[in-house]
Order: C-alpha cells, then structure tokens, then sequence
C-alpha cells in the first residue's frame, strides 16, 4: 500500500512538471471584423483603451491642408500651389511631407568641429586642417580608393580628373560615406526658403529641384539627411548642383549621389565642366619668401587674385621651392599657422577646386588630404 502511494505521488509530480515546461501559444487577434475587435479584445482580458498595440487602428491625418510648424506660412502653401500646377505633384501629397517638416531655426545645432582648448595656440590653417586630415579620415581614404580603384581610373579617363582630388573631396565633404549629413533636407531647404531669410529665392529654387529628385529617384524626401545647407549624397551637391552636375556612372539607369560610383563620376563631371585642365599637372606647390610671416601689402593672397610667376620672382623673389612646370598666372596662397605663414603657389587647377566651395583653405585640404591618402596607399 505504501509503495503504490510513493507510486502514484512520482507519476503525478511527473506529469505536472510535463504540463509546466509546455509552451503555450499566444492567440492571433484578428482585426478584420470591425463590429467584433472589441469584443475579441474584451475577452482575451485586453483594455482597448490603454493598448498600444500595433493592431488596433489609428486615425490617420488629413493632408488636405498643411499641417506642423509650416501650416500657416504663406510662402509655401503657394509653393505648393505652383509645384501641382507646373509639376504635376499631388497637393495631399505635398501637405504630407511639409506637415512633417521641422523649422530648423528650432533644431539644435551640433557643433561640426571641435575647437577645444589644446588647439587654441595653433594658427588658423592649423585648426582647420585638423578638421579634415587626421589619421582616420586618410585611412578610410586609402580603403575607399582600393574598393573603388577601377571607377576612379575610369572617371580619370573620361573626364581627365586625377583620382587624388576626387577622394579629397569625398573625405572632406562626407568622410567617404561615413557622415551624409545631420539634419533632414526637408527641414534645412523648407526653413531657408520660406522664413523670409536673405537668401530665400536661392532655397526655394533649391528645394524645388530637390523635390523633383527625390521624385524621379523614387526617393524619400522626409528622410533624406543633408548638411546645414541641404547638400546631398557623398559630394555634397546642392540640388541645383546635382541636376546639373550628377551623372549614371555606374550605368544602372538612375543618378543616385549616395551610390559611391555615381559620385565619383558625378565629381569628375563637375571639375571637367569648370575648367579642369588635364595638361596642368600640378594643382599647389610649395613657395618660398623673406620672412617668417608673409606681409607683402601689394600682394593680396587668396585663389582670387592671380599673378605672373616672372613678376613674383623679379619685383619679390617669390619663387616655387621645387620644380613648377606650369607656365601660366599662380595665386598665392598664404596657411597662418602657429609661427610662421606657409605660402603656396595655386595653378589653374587649384582655382577649379575652389568653384566647389569658395575657400582657399577649402581647396587646400582637398590637395593636401588627396596627397596624404596617395602617398599613405601608394597609389
């Protein structure tokens, strides 16, 4: 009897611990049938009004009006007016993605390079550099250019561009892919083009043609990310640049500045069309002078100004400090740094460079961070 009980309790313990371990399976609510979703619901225990859950339907806006920070802004419910009639854009469709746009005067601004105080004795050239040519940046360089080497032979042939200014380029506008850009192009081109600012017809220009390519792209526009000027892709091409400028480098029948083959072919295009000279093949050489820094009040440096390189010699004794094979008119152009002033002489290509941005500096972080990813690849 005693053991028929000790039996009887080891069957029962096991069948319980059988039950305990088994998976039970949630239930599939079924959201179909409108008139018995809440009751469905009610049954399995579930409060309709507290759950987020993803079944249970929720109102959608209506777009025929503009909605958000813009919905009182007159500028651009007449934008939108003119984008259907010209355009063909449907105007529900236009109300939704500029009822999600943000006033970007809101938006904080993230610092894009830091100035910290181990910087400050250093001169100007040498804060800015920093910026752009630093140990990383020329390795994912020197990367970009092995994965892409074949493509930036090509653009070379094509539109007779040295692979090195394209990749200074590519480093310093997005990293090689690494930063398209913090804040939302809708947000940066609505805000400039419709808040009154100096440059408004400029923006409204610009985001016209934005929302044109993002239409014929098949892009998104509320989620396209873009600097704080609303330049796009890995060179960072205004709209108008991209419609002007972007080529199908890669032959896929689509112009995608986020695809690193077009863009590259799309950078070529753009020196090539600005006056890229394929038989000048120095961009800056290096020049000497008298003095630590460089005070020549006749002599007015930046990419702006061009001199002849027998007057600079004759007048000044300004002369390369190595072999100039270049023949025509050089701009001087003057790096402050921490003690002294380095000088260099820009040709022709030099000033090609600076139509991307109008910066001295600019157009010699693209030569040095270009020389730096070469010589580091051996390419």
């Amino acid at each position: 009897m005693y053991k028929h009980r000790v039996y009887s309790l080891a069957l029962s313990l096991l069948l319980f611990s059988a039950c305990s371990t088994k998976q039970v399976e949630k239930p599939t609510i079924k959201t179909n049938d409108k008139n018995n979703s809440t009751e469905n619901y009610s049954r399995l225990g579930i409060n309709t009004e507290e759950s987020n859950l993803s079944e249970i339907a929720q109102p959608q806006p209506n777009y025929e009006t503009l909605l958000g920070d813009f919905q009182n802004n007159y500028e651009l419910i007449n934008f939108i007016d003119m984008m259907v009639s010209v355009h063909g854009f449907k105007k529900a469709e236009l109300n939704e993605i500029f009822s999600q746009a943000q006033n970007f005067q809101y938006i904080p601004q993230p610092r894009s390079c830091s100035t910290d105080i181990l910087r400050i004795q250093q001169g100007k050239w040498d804060r800015y550099k920093s910026c752009f040519i630093y140990e990383n940046n020329i390795q994912r360089g020197v990367e970009f250019w092995k994965q892409h080497q074949d493509t930036l032979e090509r653009a070379e042939i094509e539109y007779g561009v040295p692979a090195e200014y394209i990749i200074g380029i590519l480093g310093i506008e997005t990293a090689y892919g690494v930063n398209f850009g913090k804040h939302r192009v809708i947000d940066v081109l609505t805000t400039k083009a419709m808040m009154g600012g100096r440059r408004a017809s400029f923006y409204t220009d610009e985001l016209e043609k934005f929302l044109l390519i993002t239409r014929d792209a098949g892009l998104i526009p509320t989620e396209l990310m873009g600097s704080t000027s609303g330049a796009l892709g890995y060179g960072q091409f205004m709209p108008s640049s991209y419609t002007r400028f972007a080529v199908d480098f890669n032959n896929d029948g689509s112009v995608d500045l986020w695809n690193a083959e077009d863009a590259i072919g799309s950078i070529a295009n753009y020196f090539a069309r600005n006056g890229w000279d394929p038989s000048v093949k120095e961009v800056a050489v290096r020049a000497k002078y008298k003095g630590q820094r460089f005070r020549y009040k006749k002599l007015k440096t930046g990419y702006k100004h061009k001199y002849s390189q027998w007057m600079l010699k004759k007048r000044y004794h300004i002369v390369p400090r190595t072999k100039l094979h270049y023949r025509g008119p050089v701009s001087l152009i003057k790096l402050h740094r921490a003690t002294y002033d380095e000088l260099w002489f820009g040709t022709h290509n030099f000033r090609v460079i600076t139509t991307y941005n109008h910066s001295s500096f600019y157009g010699m972080a693209v030569y040095q961070l270009g020389q730096a990813v070469k010589e580091r690849g051996g390419f």
